[in-house]
């Protein structure tokens, strides 16, 4: 069975991280950083849950071809608008010391929509199977409820509209940069 659980921990005040992803120092000039840390913990957590409970439903495979099969199949399609999310913010987290508040709001924002609806019409297969997990896996609602509750302590969007969709295109471009980065660096 595929698991990435045992990375992730619990510091002593409750609070999720990754040591392998994430550090914990505090940054006093951008705190919302360290909320958006904590948020994409939570979401693999998610991610993990929604593993789990799918894979009782699937054949027996090694860690490398349950990975083939979540990045390349089908059938796991739907679970791509969550680890781009995932990743995304992982590696804005990496790569931009300097994420803007207002960037990471919008990204809230969109985390929120997609686990709860609301979001664009790409994220409605996942919908449709994650809300059918969320209603019958417990582990998938506890999971499901802990990302809602870190999710909420990331910035609120802008009331402005022009500010609220400026700051989530710049999120897009943003993530499209960093796609495209990362895409270029790797060998072909």
């Amino acid at each position: 069975m595929w698991h990435f659980r045992g990375a992730i921990r619990a510091d002593s005040g409750g609070a999720f991280y990754n040591p392998r992803m994430h550090t914990r120092t505090s940054r006093s000039d951008h705190p919302w950083l360290d909320s958006l840390r904590e948020s994409s913990v939570a979401l693999q957590a998610v991610l993990q849950a929604l593993l789990d409970a799918e894979s009782q439903f699937s054949p027996p495979a090694s860690p490398l071809q349950r990975l083939r099969h979540i990045t390349n199949d089908p059938e796991w399609a739907w679970l791509q608008p969550l680890y781009r999310l995932i990743g995304d913010i992982d590696h804005a987290l990496a790569y931009a010391n300097d994420l803007p508040e207002s960037e990471t709001a919008a990204i809230g924002a969109h985390a929120r929509e997609l686990l709860s609806g609301g979001g664009t019409p790409a994220d409605e297969e996942f919908l449709g199977h994650y809300r059918a997990l969320l209603q019958t896996d417990p582990a998938v609602a506890m999971a499901h409820a802990g990302a809602l509750r870190v999710l909420k302590t990331l910035p609120l969007e802008a009331e402005n509209e022009s500010e609220r969709l400026h700051a989530r295109h710049q999120w897009n471009e943003r993530r499209r940069f960093l796609r495209s980065k990362v895409r270029g660096a790797m060998p072909t």
